[in-house]
């Protein structure tokens, strides 16, 4: 199943599909009899199945090659016998020519990004009142901070995906930092929700009574408030020139309201397109353990 939205793939099947050749040729060396055929370029090769094999790509013919001789060695070339070659030569043209229809069919059919756009991947999703009740967090997470004068966001829809849901939404060139700051605050706090469903567990097989776990919990919940204050003054001072009450409580609300969602498997990234610059500022999804706050980064 293809988790990675459309412009990632695409873009990703435009740079492997530079590297995807191999040569192939007779030799004259023999074995037992046996006319031979030499494979070049399988580096190469092999990185190229291993990429379309993670995209959820054409799993069948890269399974195949994977399990195939080609896969035995770390060697860019190999003799082998020609009714073997001809058979892995035969599956790596078919994948190539499946490869090249689709990313045509891609180029053709999806839309480019704005570089002021973010991607959000949608938690998994089972009927309509679910998705009508994560579209409105949503909704209210992004347009409670980026629907000021300051700000002067807006989120628009430009496309949406199906498989993982992905969202392209346009929110403005001052939106986007903004969006970047939030999103990361809300990693770290969904990583302190998590520290604290440990340390419940942890607690609770200790079997202490009742009252002290009751402590623990309630100690646990002050402290991820507190953290949540601080994220969310953090992001007014680095955003927001109105220091109000009123901005800190929708920040905090944002904060939790995306912690929420991540927990459940959302995903916001930043256009493709986007500068390193500013694509550096959301945090990586698929390395939240190792996530900081970055009151912390700078106060270090």
């Amino acid at each position: 199943m293809m988790n990675n939205s459309l412009k990632i793939i695409r873009e990703k099947l435009q740079n492997n599909l530079n590297l995807f050749e191999w040569g192939y040729e007779g030799v004259a060396q023999t074995s037992g009899g046996h006319p031979m055929t030499r494979l070049a370029g399988l580096t190469n090769v092999r990185f190229v199945v291993d990429n379309l094999s993670k995209l959820g790509l054409f799993e069948e013919i890269t399974e195949s090659l994977k399990d195939s001789v080609i896969y035995t060695t770390g060697n860019d070339y190999m003799v082998i016998q020609a009714n073997e070659g001809a058979s892995i030569n035969s599956r790596l043209t078919t994948l190539k020519v499946l490869a090249s229809n689709f990313l045509d069919v891609l180029l053709k059919t999806v839309p480019n990004e704005d570089i002021n756009s973010i991607n959000i991947k949608l938690p998994p999703i089972s009927d309509f009142d679910q998705l009508s009740k994560v579209a409105r967090e949503i909704h209210i997470g992004l347009t409670q901070l980026i629907y000021s004068d300051e700000i002067n966001g807006e989120t628009k829809i430009v496309s949406v995906e199906n498989g993982s849901i992905w969202f392209n939404v346009f929110v403005g060139a001052s939106a986007v930092s903004v969006i970047a700051s939030l999103v990361w605050a809300s990693a770290v706090i969904y990583k302190k929700f998590q520290e604290g469903r440990m340390l419940a567990e942890q607690v609770r097989a200790l079997k202490v009574k009742n009252e002290s776990l009751e402590d623990v919990l309630k100690a646990q919940k002050a402290e991820t408030d507190m953290m949540i204050e601080a994220e969310a003054q953090h992001i007014q001072h680095e955003h927001f020139k109105n220091n109000s009450p009123e901005t800190i409580e929708r920040i905090k609300n944002s904060i939790s309201i995306f912690a929420d969602l991540i927990g459940k498997g959302a995903e916001i990234q930043p256009a493709l397109a986007a500068p390193e610059s500013v694509s550096n500022l959301f945090p990586d999804p698929k390395n939240l353990i190792g996530l900081e706050s970055k009151i912390k980064k700078l106060t270090a």
